[in-house]
């Protein structure tokens, strides 16, 4: 039987992500495993991270259903320790279409165990005292680089170089502080085992690129991308507007596809769709994005990983029922939160629940209710935008503009850049305060920071928040 000692969060106003238990009357002090729990909360930000302990040879069972995944492994001296990752209540059971979610979910608790070994040797073991912040930004990163190495072992017939992901990361970080020829670098890497020639030269990633210091210039994940085996050799490029030279059969659409949002690390994202593997991309945020699938997978920023919120859309549809504004409300926020624009986008029951609070010149829904003689320039813009038939190409855009972007529960635009009336407060933004008004009166509203943070708002009141930096 486990007895559970709750730990204490980083800060007095942060949830308990994380827990202790153990099989007897008293757990032993573990920094090095308190780090790796908070590590893994960090990432899959709708999990619960427990550690139980269990006096060497005596664990109890391993728990396991479709939303919890466990590992037992050795714990400190004279203890071992599963690790039992759990997805939280509110969210979603899994179910297809949430693959990506159960992927991270599964490989977390071997990954951390996998850490916590290596990291238990380079402290003393009678040493109580917590990580320091370099040890705890190590795990972090070690963390991460055995979740995307098990990604890439997946997807790849041959195990990839040793240490290839981990050196790839920390050279990302070190770029992320580096400045060439007066430029913000960027830098994006496809990891893919798709390449069968053989190399013609040896020149090794990370670490011959390294000695070249304008190789990012060259390869900076918007113009050009580069192709790296999994034996650790960079062997070519793949350029923006020759994709077919790598994939004869994707033709000029599939060239042309990643060019809208290449700031946000779309052209990795398209590598990836094509030739598979594992795709890395360093933005001029200083943020690292990777790519599975044509899809993101983990953010770096702020020096702390989280894992992309594949479940938003589903807990949305929990929370106020699907529907088609629900996918591309997400959707939308997504895509503006892999770039360094802030948005608000609300999903309201109909368009009556905006009377009062929108002003009537930024109703795109009242455009044709408006006499032509009277109507005052910015309602004669809505005539020129086609938002019939919308996507979240297109709503990402119109959000790029200061106000609020607003659809109702089928879909339809009702609004945008509409300027929500609010008190403001001294405490928060006019961006969070109108998202939180305009809440009141919503389903739902999402608030995206130029940082990238999601923020979900009802009924006045902060839901979650998404990709948000951690407290070290």
């Amino acid at each position: 039987m486990w007895r559970r000692w709750p730990c204490c969060a980083a800060r007095h106003t942060d949830p308990v992500r994380w827990l202790r238990t153990s099989t007897i009357d008293h757990v032993p002090r573990d920094p090095v495993g308190d780090a790796m729990a908070k590590a893994l909360s960090d990432v899959l930000s709708s999990g619960v991270v427990e550690l139980g302990y269990s006096p060497t040879g005596s664990s109890g069972p391993v728990a396991i259903d479709p939303s919890t995944a466990s590992a037992r492994g050795p714990g400190p001296d004279g203890w071992d320790l599963t690790v039992t990752v759990r997805l939280d209540v509110k969210t979603p059971p899994l179910q297809r279409g949430n693959e990506p979610l159960a992927e991270v979910l599964g490989v977390l608790p071997d990954v951390g165990l996998a850490t916590a070994t290596a990291f238990r040797p380079l402290r003393a073991a009678d040493d109580p005292s917590p990580l320091s912040a370099p040890l705890r930004r190590a795990m972090r990163d070690s963390i991460a680089a055995g979740i995307l190495t098990r990604y890439l072992e997946a997807r790849i017939d041959d195990a990839p170089a040793r240490g290839l992901v981990s050196e790839t990361i920390e050279f990302l970080v070190e770029l992320s502080s580096t400045r060439v020829e007066s430029h913000d670098l960027t830098h994006g890497v496809l990891i893919t085992d798709q390449l069968t020639d053989r190399p013609r030269l040896a020149f090794n990633y990370p670490t011959h690129v390294r000695q070249a210091k304008r190789a990012p210039l060259l390869f900076d994940g918007q113009r050009s991308v580069l192709v790296v085996d999994e034996k650790g050799n960079a062997r070519t490029e793949l350029q923006r507007h020759r994709f077919d030279r790598l994939d004869p059969g994707s033709g000029p659409a599939v060239a042309r596809g990643p060019i809208e949002m290449v700031e946000s690390g779309s052209l990795v994202a398209w590598a990836t769709a094509l030739l598979g593997g594992l795709g890395l991309y360093l933005r001029s945020d200083r943020s690292i994005w990777t790519f599975v699938d044509g899809q993101p997978l983990l953010v770096r920023r702020g020096e702390h990983w989280r894992a992309f919120p594949f479940e938003l859309a589903a807990s949305l549809g929990r929370m106020i029922g699907d529907s088609r504004a629900v996918s591309l409300v997400t959707n939308a926020a997504f895509l503006i939160s892999a770039q360094p624009l802030g948005a608000i986008l609300a999903i309201v029951e109909d368009a009556d629940a905006l009377d009062g609070i929108v002003p009537t010149k930024d109703r795109y829904d009242l455009r044709n209710d408006i006499d032509p003689l009277a109507m005052r320039t910015e309602t004669r813009l809505h005539h020129l935008i086609d938002a019939e038939d919308l996507d979240e190409r297109t709503i990402a855009r119109l959000a790029g503009l200061d106000g609020a972007t607003i659809l109702d529960r089928t879909g339809q635009l009702l609004a945008y850049g509409a300027i929500v009336s609010s008190s403001e407060s001294q405490h928060e933004g006019a961006r969070t305060a109108a998202a939180r008004t305009l809440s009141e009166k919503a389903l739902v509203v999402l608030k995206v920071s130029v940082d990238g943070d999601i923020t979900v708002f009802r009924g006045g009141k902060v839901i979650d928040t998404l990709l948000g930096g951690a407290s070290a």
